[in-house]
């Protein structure tokens, strides 16, 4: 039982609706995972209007949301003292004396508040929480000293969260880093290693069959699309959609561990995967190429080549000149590559896996993070802490 009744927001919020105007101001844009940031520092260049005077101002502590993507975390509460300004499309809110907004803040980001959203959306053409729909959604909201007392242990848990989160980061940049400082950039070639082209090596590469229908069956064999795979080259097969194919085709198409595939065309080209040996029986979807190399390269050393900063770098210009970004089969064979000894790539591969051990570890440790702070978050909105 709610230790709290709920109440509307309606009581507890009011919408800002200024318009910047000439008052000189910082322009802000909203991100998912990092709040308000400030739109220059994190684009390469201006992505918002000339004529800004129509944007809307937000104070310290104010919050703005997106009302088409609030559902998947677009909303942010705004600390720079000074405040900023963002484009018209967002709704400003500003909590009353009431209602603190890192309470709010956190309600409307966790797994509780984004269910009340889309209940109050139910029925729409196009996803939209207007402000008027916001108001209308009902949380327990207890005395300020106990929104503050609730507030306090939540940061404290998002603060170990955003740690975590800080030492995954480093920990993906650690085999890039091995990489360098073993083997140099693989295109100037640095340490002046045997040098070879991609299609010296491979002993095999063909592009992904399109014969599929992705919707079709609920057994069968696993599909890989581009969204199976994470920024590491890592598989998530457990929710690969599945299709069937005759055996003849199953047999000629199936991935081998070791096989590496390489989305060809779109806004994600370049990017590379290494099937690991546990996996179950999969094929690539139509927008990869596998690739199978000699004995001359060790799979995770190709991988981590391939991956290297000097290589994409030549995969993004060269995709660019398409209508489409698009690298075909035979820019991939002429890639260039380095070939140091069989037994140091071995060894890199070695230390790869420790890492990638550590990784898996500091995974597994933030989604039980992430689950105590969903489950504090529960039981915050539920009147129970």
């Amino acid at each position: 039982m709610n230790k709290w009744p709920k109440t509307p927001l309606k009581s507890h919020i009011t919408e800002v609706s200024v318009r910047k105007g000439a008052t000189p101001s910082e322009i802000l844009s909203v991100t998912n995972s990092n709040g308000f940031v400030r739109s220059l520092d994190v684009f390469d260049k201006q992505v918002f209007s000339q004529d800004c005077s129509n944007y809307k101002l937000v104070g310290h502590n104010d919050l703005a949301y997106n009302p088409s993507r609030i559902n998947v975390g677009s909303v942010a509460l705004c600390q720079f003292p000074e405040g900023g300004a963002v484009s018209p499309m967002y709704v400003v809110v500003r909590c009353r004396k009431t209602l603190l907004p890192q309470f709010l803040h956190y309600f409307l980001k966790s797994d509780v508040g984004r269910q009340n959203i889309e209940h109050h959306c139910a029925g729409a053409v196009r996803f939209q929480l207007r402000f008027s729909d916001l108001e209308r959604i009902e949380i327990p909201i207890p005395p300020l000293r106990e929104q503050q007392c609730i507030v306090q242990i939540l940061d404290e848990v998002e603060a170990v969260r955003r740690l975590r989160v800080q030492a995954d980061e480093r920990a993906s940049q650690l085999v890039r880093t091995l990489f360098t400082e073993l083997f140099g950039d693989p295109v100037t070639n640095t340490k002046g290693w045997p040098t070879s082209t991609v299609g010296n090596e491979l002993s095999l590469l063909e592009y992904g069959p399109r014969f599929y229908n992705e919707s079709y069956s609920v057994t069968g064999t696993r599909i890989v699309r581009i969204t199976d795979l994470d920024n590491v080259g890592n598989f998530d097969f457990a929710n690969m959609p599945m299709l069937e194919v005759n055996v003849s085709t199953l047999t000629a198409r199936s991935l081998q561990p070791g096989d590496l595939i390489f989305a060809r065309s779109g806004a994600t080209v370049g990017k590379v995967a290494l099937v690991p040996d546990n996996a179950p029986t999969c094929i690539a979807g139509a927008y990869f190429i596998r690739m199978r190399f000699n004995d001359e390269l060790n799979p995770t050393f190709a991988l981590e080549l391939l991956r290297s900063a000097a290589i994409q770098d030549i995969i993004s210009r060269q995709s660019k000149q398409a209508a489409q970004p698009n690298f075909s089969g035979p820019l991939i064979r002429a890639l260039p590559l380095i070939l140091p000894p069989i037994s140091f790539q071995r060894a890199f591969a070695t230390r790869v896996a420790g890492i990638r051990t550590l990784q898996s570890a500091q995974t597994a440790s933030r989604e039980r993070l992430d689950d105590l702070s969903q489950a504090l978050l529960y039981r915050a909105f539920q009147g129970e802490l």
